[in-house]
């Protein structure tokens, strides 16, 4: 039974938890005991689900969903400059990718418009 699940894709709690391999999940099921984390990974629908249920509980204003942390994904990797390619594979998309390429819509609006420097 898994009733907490622990975010560990950003680095923080990996040292902790004694987990190094940068391909392992980024969301792992903890003991419903002993909090202790399990082996395996959360599939998609649950870690959507977790996320959902924590945006409702933090009351924020707008309704997370798994595709959240995938966005987030996708545009920090853009910001710090990683290219198409390396965002893809981060992301487990396939290069050129129509999913991945939505994630970017809201961002490039400005930063690819030829009208920025003559206006």
């Amino acid at each position: 039974m898994i009733s907490i699940w622990w975010p560990l894709a950003v680095g923080s709690g990996r040292s902790e938890a004694g987990l190094s391999d940068p391909d392992d999940f980024a969301y792992k099921p903890l003991h419903n005991r002993w909090h202790t984390v399990m082996d395996g990974g959360l599939d998609p629908e649950t870690i959507g689900d977790v996320i959902t249920r924590l945006g409702k509980w933090a009351e924020l204003s707008f309704r997370p969903t798994g595709h959240s942390p995938c966005r987030g994904l996708a545009a920090s990797s853009k910001r710090a400059g990683n290219d198409r390619k390396v965002i893809a594979k981060q992301g487990g998309w396939v290069e050129n990718s129509a999913a991945m390429e939505g994630y970017f819509e809201g961002g490039d609006g400005w930063e690819e418009n030829v009208l920025v420097k003559v206006l």
